[in-house]
């Protein structure tokens, strides 16, 4: 038995996926007993980490910079907040914090740590002769970052866990598999679509990369309405002016003042978004964990539209609760969305299906228990 309660460190990229992503996980680790410090930037101005008995700490941010001098003042951050707070157990959530958090880790022999790679990102999909050379560097430190003993790697997918055990970047034994982060059925309930006499809304909800399909789903929309189909193609997402891979404000601003799209920006009420739209599409060739969206959007009884890729075909069954695509073909997405508007009974089946599919394998409950049989397993170790 232990005398002093587990001292837990979470780190995250960004804070705001702390309140969206982690935050059931977070209040089972607090309800089993356990001491909770977060590490995140500005993570030690949050108010509310006080109040809800939380640690926070400030990590300097990088953001998608190739700096070495960031991403080393990056590095010192979390060696001294590891060496202050020394923890019983950290988790680091996506893998670009995880490949910086392993080196630190594995440099000073910290252990037990639980990575949770969140999907691959651009790793693997980004084009360019400047991302070819960045690979052929980063997969062996990554090799290093994930080896050595007390580490347990958590993909959301069988796809990218398959392909980092097949290329030897992790070994199989020390991986689990968890998909997604969960959906809180309670604030997500089931509302079946009802049809109304305008126009119906087609949405896309995402940050604006062009790996997400933002440009795929703009097209699909130009294509149509040439053809006359009277849809509204709402865009809920922003930009991400630090990324070289998103769009401008005036590259999405074009398409809206056209009026083939509406650009809604950043929505906070995703429930009601939801509510209004008759289907949710996503035609994302990014290197996914499991889109959130999408599974919200299940829950809710949306059929989805997405891409035939990894972590996208974990949220659909094709003509199950939704159709799966080809990445980057605007002709095959505007077919799909053509064949659910005509179809308002395929639409209802789907819709339940894929309420049904979110609360047998991705309700939060589930997915926080699983988690946290990852932390009880590395403590006995």
């Amino acid at each position: 038995m232990r005398d002093n309660p587990v001292k837990f460190l979470m780190i995250l990229n960004e804070l705001a996926w702390f309140w969206s992503h982690r935050l059931p996980l977070a209040q089972a680790i607090q309800k089993q007993g356990w001491r909770l410090s977060v590490a995140a930037h500005d993570a030690d101005q949050e108010e509310f980490f006080e109040r809800a008995n939380v640690t926070g700490y400030d990590l300097p941010r990088f953001g998608h910079s190739l700096n070495i001098i960031s991403q080393l003042k990056f590095m010192f951050g979390v060696y001294k907040t590891i060496k202050k707070e020394q923890p019983d157990i950290i988790h680091v959530i996506t893998i670009r914090y995880a490949f910086f958090v392993g080196l630190v880790t594995r440099l000073i022999r910290y252990k037990p740590v639980t990575f949770t790679v969140a999907g691959l990102g651009s790793l693997y999909t980004a084009p360019g002769f400047k991302m070819k050379i960045l690979r052929l560097i980063v997969l062996p430190l990554l090799r290093f970052a994930f080896g050595g003993q007390g580490k347990t790697i958590i993909f959301q997918n069988p796809d990218d866990q398959k392909k980092m055990v097949d290329t030897r970047i992790v070994k199989k034994e020390n991986t689990a598999l968890i998909r997604g982060s969960g959906v809180d059925l309670d604030d997500f309930p089931f509302m079946p679509y009802e049809e109304v006499e305008g126009a119906p809304i087609i949405l896309f909800t995402s940050r604006l990369l062009l790996e997400k399909g933002i440009t795929d789903f703009i097209e699909a929309a130009r294509l149509l309405k040439k053809q006359g189909i009277k849809a509204r193609f709402v865009v809920a997402g922003n930009i991400y002016p630090d990324n070289a891979r998103s769009l401008t404000k005036a590259q999405i601003m074009k398409p809206h003042d056209e009026g083939v799209i509406e650009w809604m920006g950043q929505v906070d009420d995703m429930p009601a978004m939801l509510k209004s739209a008759m289907m949710v599409v996503l035609p994302s060739y990014y290197g996914e964990g499991v889109p959130k969206a999408l599974l919200e959007a299940a829950a809710i009884g949306r059929p989805i539209i997405t891409c035939d890729a990894p972590g996208c075909r974990e949220a659909v069954e094709h003509e199950v609760n939704g159709l799966l695509v080809a990445p980057q073909s605007p002709t095959d997405l505007a077919r799909a969305i053509e064949k659910l508007i005509e179809d308002p009974q395929k639409r209802y089946v789907y819709g339940a299906a894929g309420r049904q599919r979110v609360e047998e394998d991705f309700n939060t409950d589930h997915v926080v228990a699983q988690t946290m049989a990852v932390y009880d397993g590395l403590l006995k170790e």
